[in-house]
């Protein structure tokens, strides 16, 4: 089947801003229906099978990305063996859960962490569309170097949104922003929430906090020394001078881990640079 011209494009446009129109016109309770009906029919399955409940463009953005987008991120989530305790750290609305969760059958139990209210929902219908409730526990959290409730500074809202931050209202190049909103949130050292809660200890952490790799890296000295785990992370350098990912990489190694994989996002030479780094410790 072709895809649609512009001219059918334009069609649709114009009659999604009628169809605008006449709801705005509904009194609260038809549009407030019409709102539940759209929502129960918003699925969409992609190209590995996972099913996601979408309310918001963003967040199908994030469902359709394909596997080969992931990469080699993916061949990482695939080399998880049958001891392996996955925590997905920022897992937005849980792409990488899922995938890990339908990889392994399963087998591998995972902990999801998404500290924004909108994107942990969609998190949590993710996890139950897919009848994975018994193999990912999302958890509302946002990890940090302390405990306690801290403000968390929401870049803009809506789930699928990314580039947030907690106690202070810094981008994932550490520069101040002015911020569409901010929460309180329930914030943890990950030492304490093993030990609170009597978590397994992770073996395998993917993590993506937008900058704040030190602190949450910080509040889980003991977890991530406490025996064989990989560490997958992205880091962003603003330019040459910025010490951020060489200081991440000096905490890691202090604690027994290597370097043993970086992937470029952008061409060498190019700032921000960003890549992922992949840390291991045996």
């Amino acid at each position: 089947m072709s895809k649609p011209g512009r001219a059918d494009m334009k069609a649709s446009e114009r009659k999604f801003l009628r169809l605008v129109g006449e709801a705005a016109t509904l009194p609260m309770r038809l549009r407030l229906g019409l709102v539940e009906e759209l929502k129960s029919g918003a699925h969409y399955q992609n190209e590995n099978g996972l099913r996601f409940s979408l309310e918001s463009v963003s967040e199908y953005k994030r469902a359709k990305k394909s596997r080969a987008q992931h990469e080699p991120l993916v061949t990482w989530l695939a080399s998880f063996g049958p001891n392996d305790v996955f925590f997905d750290v920022g897992a937005n609305i849980g792409g990488l859960s899922l995938m890990a969760a339908r990889l392994h059958g399963g087998r591998v139990p995972i902990v999801a962490f998404e500290p924004a209210f909108d994107s942990y929902a969609a998190l949590v219908r993710n996890v139950l569309i897919n009848d994975l409730g018994s193999v990912v526990t999302p958890l509302h959290v946002a990890l940090f170097d302390e405990t306690g409730i801290r403000p968390f500074y929401r870049s803009r809202l809506g789930a699928g949104s990314a580039f947030h931050a907690v106690g202070e209202a810094l981008d994932d190049e550490r520069r101040p922003f002015t911020p569409a909103a901010v929460e309180r949130v329930l914030a943890y050292r990950l030492d304490d929430l093993v030990r609170d809660f009597g978590l397994p200890r992770p073996t395998r952490i993917k993590l993506d906090v937008d900058g704040f790799e030190n602190k949450v890296m910080a509040g889980a000295v003991q977890v991530l020394s406490g025996g064989p785990c990989e560490i997958y992370t992205e880091l962003v350098e603003t330019d040459a001078a910025d010490a951020h990912a060489r200081d991440v990489t000096a905490f890691l190694q202090k604690l027994g881990y290597r370097l043993v994989q970086v992937t470029e996002h952008r061409a060498p030479g190019t700032f921000p640079r960003v890549f992922d780094g992949l840390f291991v410790r045996s």
